[in-house]
């Protein structure tokens, strides 16, 4: 065989190879299955919680008020007076001697001497004195003193002290003046109280007889 046509055989062999390799290329790429891409994964839903804050308690304000009281007035100073006993209805009176506190029984005097009796007595009863009660003279001399005189305001079971200025009567003599408590209805009641004294007269003096 001449040597062109051996080069020429040679080439259709190489063709011929090289299409059948391209169709069994061809047929493998059509018959394989086709990969499918997969499906895209459904995101995955999240509950998401939102808590709501829990309510915070508010606080009522109530209205305030303004005060209808009167303001205090201002203390006033100055001298405080004892206030005196209240009445008490439905009470008994009586008054208990305790002592001669200036003036003793039989004391002397000289006529004209000026006289600060005062006796202790005591409130036994359940009523208080107030201001309408009286000390009276009952007998005897009054001894140039008032007939009667406001006895000491004091309450039941206190002591008070009552005091009657007096005069020593002129004549020489043994003088008595006794007093009560007098209620304002004009009851007396009580202890009855006195005053005794000696006055006694100045010496005169003796004349002498004539030579």
């Amino acid at each position: 065989m001449p040597a062109c046509q051996k080069v020429h055989l040679k080439s259709a062999a190489n063709l011929y190879f090289a299409v059948f390799f391209s169709a069994l290329l061809v047929v493998a790429a059509c018959s394989s299955p086709t990969a499918t891409d997969p499906a895209p994964a459904s995101p995955t839903t999240r509950s998401t919680i939102i808590s709501s804050p829990s309510p915070v308690p508010q606080t009522t304000k109530t209205p305030r008020r303004e005060s209808t009281r009167p303001a205090a007035s201002p203390t006033a100073t100055g001298p405080v007076n004892t206030p005196e006993p209240t009445p008490t209805e439905g009470c008994t009176n009586d008054a208990t001697f305790l002592n001669d506190i200036t003036v003793p029984d039989n004391s002397i005097f000289a006529p004209g001497d000026s006289i600060d009796k005062r006796w202790s007595i005591q409130n036994t009863g359940t009523c208080d004195w107030r201001a309408d009660y009286r000390f009276v003279l009952t007998s005897g001399d009054g001894m140039g003193a008032a007939p009667e005189t406001a006895l000491f305001p004091a309450r039941s079971g206190t002591v008070a002290t009552i005091q009657v200025p007096m005069t020593a009567p002129a004549e020489p003599g043994d003088y008595i003046s006794r007093w009560q408590a007098r209620s304002p209805e004009g009851n007396l009641f009580g202890a009855v109280v006195f005053i005794k004294i000696k006055v006694v007269g100045l010496e005169q003096p003796t004349a002498s007889p004539p030579p």
